[in-house]
């Protein structure tokens, strides 16, 4: 039988070489931790999900059952950070809601008719201009002449009032939050100008209480609130 040519066993050993080649490559995946090119898709009741070295979801987005489709991102911790669902089945638009590290619910849409659903903001109403009708005392104790009830969705809060007395009258005036004594008492003539910790929790109502005396003279003592909203800390 005639011999093989050294150059047909060549040719045949890199072609062996080639095939093995080719077979270990069709073995190897890409990486699978970018997208080049189109779009990921996520359908058919399925979802996203990040989850924490602790098992606590970070972001979930997909089905979330009732036949909703939504949003949810936590902390690291698993407390509840921002949504977008509704978690009923009524079918209304789906609000953006936002939540602090307790778990309050500190600003929602309103999916209605557009706008701020939550928090409730408090407007001061326009107040009297002729101090002869203000807030006011003869009293040498201090004494109500003022009273407010707000939710307070921000930890802190500041009043701005005007006070005056007079002639020949002198006076204090000074502000309680939920019964206890807030900010400096100030001379009757001076602006009362405070932003504090109410120390209530988020969402609740505080009493804004301004008291007022006489110190001496005979007239009496006036107050008028101009300003209060919250602030943060």
């Amino acid at each position: 039988m005639a011999a093989v040519p050294l150059d047909l066993l060549d040719r045949i050993r890199e072609l062996e070489r080639q095939v093995r080649e080719l077979a270990g490559r069709s073995q190897i995946r890409p990486a699978m931790d970018q997208v080049s090119k189109g779009n990921v898709r996520i359908g058919e009741g399925g979802s996203f999900g990040v989850f924490a070295p602790t098992g606590a979801q970070i972001l979930g987005v997909g089905f979330w059952g009732n036949g909703e489709y939504g949003v949810s991102l936590k902390r690291q911790d698993g407390t509840a950070a921002m949504t977008v669902r509704n978690g009923t089945t009524d079918g209304q638009a789906q609000p953006l809601r936002l939540f602090d590290s307790r778990g309050h619910e500190i600003w929602a849409d309103d999916v209605a008719t557009g706008g701020i659903a939550y928090p409730w903001l408090t407007l001061v109403p326009p107040q009297d201009a002729a101090p002869i009708r203000w807030p006011q005392t003869n009293s040498g104790s201090f004494t109500l002449v003022a009273q407010s009830f707000n939710p307070v969705y921000q930890p802190k809060i500041r009043l701005y009032c005007h006070t005056i007395a007079d002639n020949g009258t002198a006076g204090e005036v000074r502000v309680k939050v939920n019964d206890r004594i807030w900010g400096p008492a100030v001379t009757a003539g001076s602006e009362f100008d405070h932003t504090d910790f109410t120390g209530a929790e988020i969402g609740s109502v505080v009493e804004v209480a301004i008291e007022a005396r006489r110190t001496s003279g005979t007239g009496s003592v006036y107050v008028q609130p101009k300003m209060l909203y919250g602030r943060q800390t």
